[in-house]
């Protein structure tokens, strides 16, 4: 079984020399549960050591000196109040992917603010209405700016959280280093573009190599996953040992009905999942990665350190449901009376439809920056009133993965038996296929639907769409 470890140098379409030794083993802490109301995230360039023992730091662009960058936690119904200073040579912004908030704090340049020019600064200040699990980075020249380390984690928690002995956030990502540690800089690569983005060849976990975790057991423990990559997918397998368990809580932080992990969960750019493992004295829990058959590996390895003395209130306790959201849901008589709104992707390698002005298309029209002046010729691919609900049809005639993300609003998939699926606000297209999703706008101004695969979306595959009051 590959690892970690020996993980790098097997990625998709990179090789490159052994990077020596890595770290091996941590011990897992919950994080301080603060009430973070008012907070400075300055973006800057710092070098970080994220290759083993032995490379050299790696030349990132990062918030406040970390990565990822500081993990900010409040609790549902909190205010959030954020001065982002810009010291990047380029301009830049800070979205909060899947946060439910006004327009003007959304963090899109050109539609929703201006860019922040370097040494610029910007307030952002909104509510939080949802508990779940949620992530920030910029949303300007995105591809390079993730790509570089600009990322973290944004956990807001319910009023009355789940008993726990641990509430632990992984954010993952990946990165191109060589075996010296330095970052490769081919951020506009066509080929990335056109074929499944870039992928790196170090895949990491809240900035760390290290794969092998330890903590006190028996525990339960809520861990919360970010797929905070360019364009990586994953497919994660759970095997622990007797006694220990894990359930599917949430997704895109919205809660569902608790289910026994039997089979692989799928995680793409910019979705995440809520797990509650239960973790006997003397137990482990093996995840492993199977998303490209050719280089499956153990991503982690969590394991279990203590006595079936040890005490734990929370291990096995059978209250798993989270309390819902207050997200207004779709009523069936309102779904059967939508219209239905085509969104029809093309382009990427092995299409004609590849274009000069754009390598990938949503209804024939490619969105490539964030400039105003490319709003100009560029219409919203739909627009809808305030409360109003459509079914979007989504429909992938290429050959490529696309995860499809949509600001300020949650969705549905509309299920075979017209049955709604659980909460999301980022779905993944296979190749070929076709999707409904139920959504209804309840928040006016121009909100983007994009790719989150960040080479797609830089060579075309975004736009907008309009809601009016």
């Amino acid at each position: 079984m590959t690892t970690r470890r020996n993980f790098i140098g097997q990625s998709v379409g990179l090789t490159v020399a052994s990077l020596g030794s890595l770290p091996s083993t941590t011990l897992l802490a919950a994080p301080p549960v603060s009430d973070v109301m008012t907070l400075t995230l300055t973006a800057s360039p710092s070098a970080i050591q994220v290759g083993p023992d032995g490379t050299q730091p790696t030349q990132l662009w990062c918030f406040n000196g970390q990565f990822p960058g500081p993990e900010i936690r409040l609790r549902q119904g909190d205010r959030l109040r954020v001065r982002f200073v810009n010291q990047l040579p380029q301009p830049s912004s800070i979205h909060w992917h899947g946060i439910r908030l006004p327009n003007h704090m959304d963090g899109v340049p050109g539609l929703t603010q201006d860019p922040v020019p370097p040494g610029g600064e910007f307030i952002y200040e909104f509510d939080c209405p949802d508990a779940g699990t949620f992530w920030y980075h910029p949303h300007f020249n995105s591809a390079e700016q993730l790509g570089r380390g600009l990322i973290g984690a944004l956990v807001v928690e319910e009023q009355t959280p789940p008993a726990l002995d641990h509430d632990l956030t992984w954010v993952l990502s990946d990165m191109r280093i060589d075996p010296q540690g330095r970052l490769n800089e081919s951020f506009s690569n066509r080929h990335d573009q056109a074929h499944a983005g870039r992928i790196g060849n170090v895949v990491l976990i809240n900035g760390s190599i290290t794969d092998r975790f330890m903590l006190p057991g028996p525990s339960r423990i809520r861990l919360r996953l970010i797929a905070a990559t360019n364009a990586r997918l994953f497919e994660l397998k759970f095997k622990g040992t007797k006694d220990s368990s894990v359930q599917l809580i949430a997704i895109d932080g919205h809660p569902i009905t608790p289910k026994p992990v039997t089979e692989a969960i799928g995680l793409a750019p910019g979705q995440r999942v809520d797990l509650l493992i239960d973790l006997d004295a003397s137990g482990s829990l093996l995840i492993e990665d199977h998303a490209y058959p050719r280089n499956v590996y153990k991503l982690a390895e969590i394991t279990g350190v203590g006595t079936q003395q040890s005490h734990s209130k929370a291990f096995k306790t059978t209250n798993l449901q989270l309390a819902d959201n207050p997200v207004p849901p779709v009523a069936r008589a309102a779904l059967r009376q939508a219209r239905s709104v085509p969104l029809v992707i093309t382009g990427g390698a092995m299409s004609r439809a590849t274009r000069a002005d754009g390598i990938w298309q949503i209804n024939g029209h490619a969105m490539t920056d964030h400039r105003r002046e490319d709003l100009h010729h560029m219409k919203p691919n739909f627009k809808l009133k305030v409360g109003e609900v459509v079914q979007l049809q989504l429909d992938n005639q290429t050959a490529w993965f696309h995860p499809m993300h949509l600001h300020g609003v949650v969705f549905q998939q509309v299920m075979a038996d017209q049955s709604l699926g659980p909460y999301r606000d980022t779905i993944l297209l296979s190749p070929g296929q076709k999707m409904t999703l139920a959504m209804r706008a309840d928040s006016p101004g121009l909100w983007m639907i994009h790719c989150h695969v960040l080479e797609h979306q830089h060579s075309g595959l975004m736009g907008y769409f309009s809601v009016e009051s």
